[in-house]
């Protein structure tokens, strides 16, 4: 499934200047799994509230393996071991009372050999979001049709620096009111996970994790990034094109 990195470039620069003008594919998704608060990889029992995460797309796989499954342009070939347990944090997103508006995260440009656009999110690992709406104050505008009817989408590509080569964990969910969000090449409700070490996509240090947001609603949405040191929250207000 990997691609040459110079057109993986080619590929994702395009996507981030392009507007989004091929609407009717959608957002080239993937999902992932995660885990964490322990630098030891070893495997938990299952929470007693793991069939409710299970339902919610939140539950954390054990293993890269299981999380890899479904992660074909991300994860290199035969990736292994226990996902750690400091990736599996507790959510702690903002909540959001009726009336209030999105509180969604600033963007600025960042721009590499390998990919560029308006980033949002301040921390090791970020979301570069490719469409219309006014990104460096978190608003994009929601792909419609994609090419899995009726889930609207927003292209992504999550990225690491060199400076952090550790594993991450990314887990979303709508603020505000009920609603589906998945994340990957196709609107899957897991987590998406990225094992330490390179990725299939990047090169001089760069991770990259290309895939989406899928909703079936425009709204406020949320992500969680947990890495071994750091956890995120980056909330983006999805609106209709």
């Amino acid at each position: 499934m990997a691609r040459p990195l110079r057109s993986i470039a080619v590929l994702v620069l395009a996507l981030l200047t392009a507007a989004c003008t091929a609407s009717s594919t959608g957002p080239p998704l993937q999902p992932t799994a995660r885990k964490s608060q322990s630098t030891s990889p070893v495997s938990q029992p299952l929470p007693k509230s793991a069939s409710a995460l299970a339902r919610q797309g939140l539950l954390v796989p054990a293993t890269y393996q299981a999380a890899c499954a479904s992660e074909g342009s991300i994860c290199l070939p035969h990736a292994t071991g226990s996902i750690p347990t400091a990736l599996d944090r507790p959510l702690h997103l903002p909540r959001l009372q009726p009336g209030r508006s999105c509180p969604a995260s600033s963007g600025r440009p960042v721009s590499t050999n390998f990919f560029g656009g308006i980033a949002l999110g301040t921390g090791p690992v970020r979301v570069v979001i490719a469409g219309r709406g006014d990104l460096r104050h978190g608003v994009a505008a929601l792909i419609n049709p994609t090419s899995a009817p009726p889930w609207l989408g927003l292209k992504t590509l999550w990225f690491s620096p060199p400076a952090y080569q550790g594993p991450f964990i990314i887990r979303v969910k709508r603020l505000g009111r009920p609603g589906p969000a998945a994340l990957g090449e196709g609107p899957t409700e897991a987590p998406l996970i990225v094992p330490p070490g390179p990725t299939i996509n990047g090169g001089d240090g760069w991770r990259e994790a290309p895939g989406g947001l899928w909703v079936k609603s425009p709204g406020c949405y949320a992500w969680q990034v947990d890495g071994l040191t750091f956890s995120e929250v980056i909330v983006v207000r999805a609106v209709a094109r």
